[in-house]
């Protein structure tokens, strides 16, 4: 038994503008997609659904996500070091707000407990919980102390190094079946004012996580800020690496010439929640951190637009799980991608969609035969106008591996030739 639907414009997650056509799903993948003035013949058994011109794409893919910080669209909460049944359930809520919102795609930027990380993603997988697939990250790795949230950041010159300790780490996460390990290399100044800018590991330390990574197999990503930071993240073989802002003519030179392994999360959207919300919260407020949050945002965009013009993969995924940015909101960075970096809709779509299934290593982004059935179909255009993904309720299906995770449509009649 499939499952066709027809009568739609198809957005299949390449840089090619969307075209009439109709999908069939047979199990949990992408089975037949005919393109206009070609059709699908249903099968006796198909449960078909005509999508009056609406548009299929691809389920959207998030970069950068904290299910673990507490909070949603829906719920608020504090990011803290909680026990991990606490954790674990504040990152299921988390993942089915996300879900509802067309994200069927998470690469954790960090967690503040393996343990609950691991739990949800196999409750996501196993889908005894609604959630998207994801991609698990350890803590976040600060020098000298105990992983998870921490709130003080000690600059590297406040102590020696210790390349065995940073390599044991990466050892550790992976032993517990971590796919990726989390580094800050530089401060926050949203959680410590003023430390942005501050360098947190050696280099000689940072190489040894390179090369842990490479001995057990898993991936690293990094917090960066400076061009120090973002140099020799490239330089240890790092994946993929967040914000970037203050990257100089060297580091942007160096990310163009990793370009065929590395990718950027930009994280538009919790620049412009430090900047705009923050303050709200109390968090960033006073005069001098609302000048470094409105530098930021103004590097942000020189950043974004030259990484574009260079052909670097840049993808969406904006910090989200802040009092301040939380959850559900996610989709605001694709509408950053076109007002901060001048992406077109198409070029933003393809890299929340596409690119985020290269970076997940998954049979997911496209539209495309034999290909994971994770999709949505979004009432009007989003190729034309992004906004339309901010509000769930122009969702009308959303799918992951096959089946409905919300539908709003009634089945059509079986065309009587089938029948």
């Amino acid at each position: 038994m499939g499952l066709c639907i027809t009568n739609i414009r198809i957005f299949d997650g390449t840089p090619t503008p969307a075209r009439a056509g109709s999908v069939r799903i047979e199990g949990e993948r992408i089975a037949a997609i005919a393109y206009a003035p070609d059709t699908i013949t249903p099968q006796a058994d198909d449960t078909v659904f005509d999508g009056a011109g609406r548009t299929l794409m691809p389920g959207l893919i998030d970069c950068h996500v904290h299910l673990q910080l507490g909070s949603t669209v829906e719920a608020m909460g504090k990011p803290g070091n909680f026990p991990p049944e606490q954790l674990a359930l504040t990152a299921a809520h988390a993942g089915r707000v996300l879900l509802d919102h067309g994200f069927t795609g998470a690469f954790s930027g960090g967690s503040s407990s393996a343990g609950a990380e691991l739990a949800v993603k196999a409750a996501f997988d196993r889908g005894t919980l609604p959630g998207p697939r994801m991609v698990t990250s350890s803590m976040e790795k600060l020098p000298g102390g105990a992983p998870g949230l921490i709130f003080k950041f000690p600059a590297r010159d406040t102590r020696p190094s210790d390349p065995a300790a940073v390599a044991a780490f990466v050892e550790e996460m992976a032993g517990m079946g971590l796919q990726t390990v989390k580094f800050l290399l530089n401060g926050v100044s949203a959680m410590d004012p003023g430390t942005n800018l501050t360098e947190q590991f050696h280099e000689d330390e940072i190489m040894a996580a390179g090369e842990a990574a490479r001995r057990c197999g898993v991936e690293l990503t990094a917090h960066c800020y400076t061009a120090a930071s973002v140099k020799v993240a490239i330089r240890a073989g790092f994946r993929l690496i967040y914000h970037c802002n203050y990257s100089d003519a060297e580091a942007l030179d160096m990310i163009e010439a990793a370009k065929d392994t590395l990718f950027v999360g930009l994280a538009p959207g919790i620049e412009e929640a430090d900047h705009i919300r923050a303050p709200k919260f109390g968090v960033m407020a006073s005069e001098g951190q609302v000048a470094e949050q409105a530098n930021a945002v103004a590097t942000k965009k020189a950043i974004g637009q030259e990484l574009r013009r260079r052909g670097i993969r840049s993808l969406p995924g904006g910090d989200y799980g802040f009092p301040w940015n939380p959850i559900g909101l996610n989709a605001r960075d694709l509408e950053l991608f076109v007002e901060w970096f001048g992406y077109s809709p198409v070029e933003t779509l393809h890299a929340a969609t596409q690119l985020g299934g290269e970076l997940m290593r998954m049979e997911i982004g496209q539209v495309k035969e034999g290909y994971l059935a994770d999709l949505l179909l979004v009432s009007g255009d989003p190729t034309a106008n992004i906004s339309l993904l901010r509000d769930p309720a122009n969702l009308a299906m959303i799918i992951k591996g096959g089946a409905f995770h919300k539908n709003t449509l009634t089945p059509a009649p079986v065309p009587a030739e089938v029948a």
